[in-house]
């Protein structure tokens, strides 16, 4: 089956309220496809277009969350395959900063991660920097992989990076992803935070760990 058959039969199993034959099309879709293929060409366009089904009332509350639920159960399933069989080496950790409760795009950030040899260590969404920061103390961590989709302003995204910056030592870097770390000012971005504009670049920075054993 092709991507967008899959993203197409996954959202009329969503509206029908048919959970198992949501499950079991996602399942599917994970086992066909390769993992920056399936987040590229399904599971990003699955959850854009129910975002868009659910502002135009074609989509209810409880729908897009049995669907987001769904989407999160396989990708945590995912992730803990691709950990099992990374190499022992290089680690990112995955998180948003705290008001950050959209989640998926790091997830999904972390099983690509993952997938390509890099072991991901997700430490979930809305999380404080001292914690980000009291992890980083205690885990050796190559860089930091922060998402932005919430606006910048809302939760103080510049005061935020600061003093993650601040905490962590120069070794560990931080990757800022998501649709509004894109809308950042070259002025917002702390030193030692690398803006990752596609998944493209991320792609080529994990490689590049790999290749560098961790240490860019």
């Amino acid at each position: 089956m092709e991507p967008q058959a899959y993203v197409a039969e996954i959202l009329a199993a969503t509206t029908g309220y048919r959970i198992a034959d949501c499950d079991r099309l996602l399942v599917a879709a994970q086992a066909a496809l390769a993992p920056v293929t399936l987040i590229r060409e399904v599971y990003s366009p699955l959850l854009r277009k129910a975002g868009d089904l659910w502002q135009s009332g074609e989509l209810s509350v409880v729908q897009e969350h049995l669907l987001s639920s769904a989407v999160r159960r396989q990708l945590g399933h995912a992730l803990d395959l691709h950990n099992r069989s990374a190499p022992a080496g290089p680690c990112l950790a995955y998180t948003t900063l705290s008001g950050e409760r959209h989640e998926m795009g790091s997830l999904m950030l972390a099983v690509i991660g993952a997938s390509l040899g890099v072991r991901a260590i997700y430490l979930g969404p809305d999380l404080p920097v001292s914690e980000v920061a009291r992890f980083c103390a205690n885990v050796q961590v190559a860089a930091v992989a922060i998402s932005i989709i919430t606006r910048p302003q809302v939760i103080d995204v510049d005061e935020q990076l600061q003093e993650l910056r601040n905490l962590l030592p120069e070794s560990i870097d931080i990757w800022l992803g998501g649709y509004s770390a894109l809308h950042l000012e070259p002025g917002q971005i702390p030193g030692k935070c690398t803006l990752i504009p596609d998944l493209a670049d991320f792609e080529r920075r994990l490689a590049a760990l790999v290749q560098q054993g961790g240490h860019q």
